[in-house]
């Protein structure tokens, strides 16, 4: 007889198949009056146009310093709504156990989302979460100078943390590979992820025939109490903001963010991150200035993208880590550890607005230690419709090591996202 949690899964993936960041902007559309496939290879993710349609400023390339439209609230304005039908299965280290469940996922409001001017653009991305939860993922101005081939430009406010093409963009399902989420960990957890942060920054950036190149300085990132325990925080100003006893109050962190386009269906992604964060010498004791040191970080990602068929797409990547940790017996801070992760993916485009995929995820939050390897495979099937409905399948099996004496964790999740964007 097979187990409660498999029967469980094959029950919804049927019912996924039988009805057949996460996000699209139709308000692009009716502004320019091109479908969604125009700037989408599989919504969310970007094809070459959309990318550089993106990096101008919402706009055509060659519309740089030319008179926009009139103002339309419709062209400058869209909302999302997300929902999902969630189950996992959890082993942990023997014990058992499951949850099944319908969640409301966010409302999120664009507004004053695309182009204004000859040279000037914005994006604002408003989340509300359940329990009154308010998020702001994206709130900046662009402004963009130059000819269609060659441009720059300069944007401030809070945004994303990169604009990746192929391998580096948006992933086809709901999860992004594990190195992106998962912090690194030698005797704690150090917070930061490539992905997640939303940061106030400024960035300065050029684009010339297929390559482009981003330079951000980032207000970075912090740690305080939560309700008792401890997370990790964008300083974004307002609530968000380091406090005056922070050791490093007044450091920021440096990015550089370079993709290549390889024709019209392949790129390549470099990443490099530079970043201090205040982590807590005794764990049990409260944040303070005698508790707190400062950890200087990297991180190295390389990402490749390459659509070899019609109905096949793969991509890779991998990051390196470089953090330092507090050694409690020496009172130093000055030794460091390594991490990484790397990932695989192959990209099944079934037919129009119809897509597969599968990867394969690795990750080792801190290689000078033994046991606490990650490794996870995951499945996906995206739909997407012209009135604005997606539905996203997503299985995900994650095996996660405990340490020597002790099974390792695994986890199986299934997740139906539905998705209406308008």
């Amino acid at each position: 007889m097979a187990p409660r949690w498999l029967t469980t899964i094959s029950t919804l993936l049927c019912l996924l198949v039988c009805t057949a960041e996460t996000w699209s902007m139709p308000n692009f559309g009716r502004r320019e009056n091109v479908p969604c496939a125009a700037c989408h290879t599989q919504v969310p993710r970007l094809n070459r146009f959309g990318y550089e349609y993106r990096r101008a400023g919402f706009r055509m390339p060659e519309n740089i310093g030319k008179e926009d439209k009139p103002f339309n609230f419709g062209e400058l304005f869209a909302a999302r709504v997300q929902t999902s039908v969630d189950y996992s299965h959890s082993d942990n280290n023997g014990q058992s156990a499951d949850s099944f469940g319908f969640n409301f996922r966010e409302f999120t409001m664009y507004p004053l989302s695309g182009s204004w001017g000859k040279y000037f653009s914005s994006l604002t991305e408003l989340s509300l979460l359940p329990e009154d939860f308010f998020e702001v993922e994206n709130a900046y101005v662009r402004a963009n100078l130059g000819k269609p081939d060659h441009f720059g430009h300069l944007r401030f406010g809070i945004f994303h943390p990169f604009e990746g093409y192929g391998a580096s963009d948006r992933p086809l399902g709901i999860s992004r590979p594990l190195f992106q989420r998962t912090a690194a960990n030698f005797n704690q957890s150090t917070f930061f992820t490539p992905w997640g942060f939303d940061q106030m920054g400024l960035e300065g950036g050029y684009t010339y025939k297929g390559f482009s190149a981003s330079v951000t300085v980032f207000n970075g990132t912090f740690v305080k109490d939560d309700d008792g325990t401890l997370k990790g925080f964008p300083a974004q100003g307002g609530a968000l903001f380091k406090t005056a006893t922070a050791p490093s109050l007044n450091y920021k962190d440096f990015q550089l963010f370079l993709n290549q386009m390889i024709g019209e269906r392949a790129g390549l992604s470099a990443f490099y991150y530079h970043g201090t964060l205040d982590l807590a010498k005794d764990l049990s004791m409260p944040l303070g200035a005698g508790n707190l040191w400062r950890n200087r970080f990297d991180r190295f990602s390389l990402y490749a993208y390459g659509q070899v068929w019609k109905h096949l797409a793969l991509q890779a990547g991998g990051q390196l880590g470089i953090d330092h940790y507090f050694d409690a017996a020496e009172g130093s801070t000055n030794k460091t550890f390594l991490s990484g992760g790397a990932f695989g993916e192959v990209l099944v485009p079934i037919i129009p607005g119809l897509t597969a995929g599968a990867r394969y995820d690795y990750c080792d939050p801190a290689s000078n230690k033994d046991g606490n390897e990650i490794h996870a495979a995951t499945a996906v099937i995206n739909w997407t419709h012209s009135t604005g409905l997606q539905l996203i399948g997503e299985y995900s099996f994650v095996d996660t090591a405990l340490g020597a004496g002790k099974s390792d964790r695994q986890n199986h999740s299934l997740q139906l996202r539905m998705i209406f964007i308008m």
